[in-house]
């Protein structure tokens, strides 16, 4: 045996000794005492690792929504880059590239309040979509846009725009 084997076992023959000198109802009593201890500190460590594993699945669970949402802000980002959104372009050239980014050929026009008008003829609707999309990650604002079906899934479309305000 090592010495802190024997001291342990030193401390714990004390410690009956100590025990048998109590009378029955102290024995009772510290053995009483000793259950209601050791139920404390078991019941303590399973709260305490049952809040830790909710915590884990918290994090997890968010994690997995950051996770849900990258393609999402890859494509945006995407979006801007290739439009130029953060080169501060002027509100016409940024509209005339989103627009021919999605292979349209707008009609553009400055409007007196630096707000832009865009043109579009025959574009398909899912292009029209992505246009919507594109000027939202340039961060533009569309103040008004009119569809008009022009047959076979294409619209005729209308928008205003105007800077987005931060």
């Amino acid at each position: 045996m090592t010495s802190r084997e024997l001291k342990i076992s030193a401390v714990w023959q004390s410690l009956r000794e100590a025990m048998a000198q109590l009378s029955e109802s102290d024995q009772r009593t510290v053995r009483r005492g000793g259950l209601v201890v050791a139920a404390i500190l078991i019941i303590g460590g399973l709260v305490i690792v049952n809040d830790k594993a909710r915590a884990a699945e918290q994090r997890l669970a968010d994690r997995q929504a950051q996770l849900a949402d990258l393609p999402m802000q890859l494509a945006e980002l995407r979006r801007g880059a290739r439009i130029g959104a953060s080169a501060e372009l002027p509100l016409l050239t940024l509209a005339r590239q989103a627009g021919e980014l999605v292979g349209a050929v707008p009609e553009v026009e400055a409007g007196a309040d630096g707000s832009a008008k865009l043109q579009l003829t025959a574009v398909p609707f899912d292009t029209m979509l992505e246009l919507v999309a594109t000027l939202e990650a340039a961060k533009v604002d569309i103040r008004r846009l009119r569809l008009d079906a022009a047959g076979g899934g294409r619209v005729n479309a209308a928008l205003e725009l105007a800077p987005r305000r931060s």
